[in-house]
């Protein structure tokens, strides 16, 4: 990667340090921003970023222009981010699935951005989403803290290192690996283009895209709040959505960087993307083999005298069953989630996350051939909620 002029006064070292400032400030003024002045304070946080990027060039005496390069964008270069675009957002669906489905009681975190994001004025979400991570966090990741390391020889180093700070900086378990494999994108991109222009506008085209979809769904359905579907059987659809990733990443490196590309990177790319298909078509198939049982809503009024709510199915063919319960309620109130069996023995007693709008649990269970009862439990601050329950089994 191409240095500074003066190099010598930015160290690997330093781009730690950097960063380790930089999630001290998020975790503590800007937490505090957002959680108390909602969007605004998500413009504020945006705006710390780039005022930290912009002191820190001052105060280490390097050239701004050099920390953020800009220059003449090629066709070329359009294409080449597009394609690398299109396959960091598919390996994305592919880990957000992957993860949700390990751990997914991590699944009401996308419920609870949208709420946050898009249920006000839909033109200014956009702008703010769009537009100030596209500046602001390009000054700070791929400007500030990756010129630190640009005196590290090996590209790929550069790459994963920022990569991984960019998904730590997100401080998010589900979108942890999803937001990495976009900052490795992106740096890759400035790393060997050395042009910070290329990465905010990918950057840009990315969040315009989530906006838009979150936008689009906060408007047409009946709650701003959706719950995301983390079945094994939905991995499968996540495969298939993201099975074209390798392609587009090899077409990206040609394109971006025809001088390090080698021919071979095709092959392995198109054997990776068969499996991916494959993989998905098998586990999608298999699910729609895996007859649904169960897909019921129920929703109910709390009150001292009623605080549960009841529902009862048959199960007539013995194999294996996923289990997926997803519950709309009051942040503050507790719930828990329990099913037996007609002997009373007890199969599932779990507690629905308090402190979440939107709560999701997913088990498997090896169910025999007979009557089955589940119940949702109330508990303290439920009285006066009026919960949504979607259970479904198959």
């Amino acid at each position: 990667m191409q240095k500074l002029t003066n190099q010598e006064r930015l160290k690997p070292w330093m781009g730690i340090v950097l960063f380790a400032v930089l999630l001290a400030l998020f975790l503590t003024v800007c937490t505090y921003m957002q959680e108390h002045w909602g969007m605004t304070g998500l413009v504020l946080t945006e705006v710390l970023f780039l005022a930290v990027a912009v002191g820190f060039c001052l105060i280490r005496k390097v050239s701004i222009k050099e920390v953020f390069p800009i220059k003449k964008v090629t066709v070329r270069e359009i294409f080449g981010c597009l394609f690398l675009l299109l396959g960091g957002q598919g390996f994305s669906y592919v880990t957000v699935g992957l993860v949700g489905m390990l751990f997914p009681a991590w699944a009401s975190e996308t419920a609870e951005l949208s709420s946050f994001l898009y249920s006000g004025n839909a033109l200014l979400a956009f702008l703010i989403v769009s537009l100030t991570p596209a500046i602001c966090e390009e000054a700070i990741h791929r400007g500030a803290i990756l010129s630190c390391f640009r005196s590290i020889k090996k590209d790929w180093v550069i790459v994963l290192i920022m990569g991984l700070l960019f998904g730590i900086n997100h401080m998010s378990p589900l979108r942890f690996m999803a937001t990495a494999i976009l900052g490795g994108v992106l740096s890759f991109v400035v790393v060997k283009r050395n042009n910070i222009l290329l990465s905010a506008l990918m950057h840009f085209a990315n969040n315009a895209f989530s906006a838009l979809a979150g936008i689009y769904s906060a408007k047409t359905m009946a709650s701003s709040s959706v719950a995301v579907s983390f079945t094994p059987d939905m991995f499968g659809i996540y495969l298939l959505m993201g099975f074209t990733a390798p392609v587009f990443l090899v077409l990206g490196w040609l394109m971006i960087s025809p001088e390090t590309h080698k021919k071979i990177n095709f092959l392995f790319a198109g054997i990776l993307s068969a499996v991916m298909f494959i993989s998905g078509i098998a586990i999608t198939v298999s699910g729609q083999l895996n007859k649904t049982i169960v897909n019921s809503t129920i929703g109910y009024e709390v009150t001292e005298d009623s605080k549960d709510a009841l529902m009862d199915f048959s199960v007539e063919e013995a194999r294996t069953y996923t289990v997926t319960v997803v519950m709309s309620c009051n942040k503050e109130a507790e719930y828990s989630f329990v099913m037996t069996d007609d002997d009373g023995n007890v199969l599932i007693d779990t507690d629905m996350n308090k402190g979440a709008q939107i709560r999701p649990f997913t088990t498997r269970l090896d169910l025999s051939e007979g009557l089955y009862h589940t119940e949702i439990r109330g508990g303290e601050g439920s009285v006066g909620d009026k919960p949504e329950i979607q259970i479904h089994v198959n």
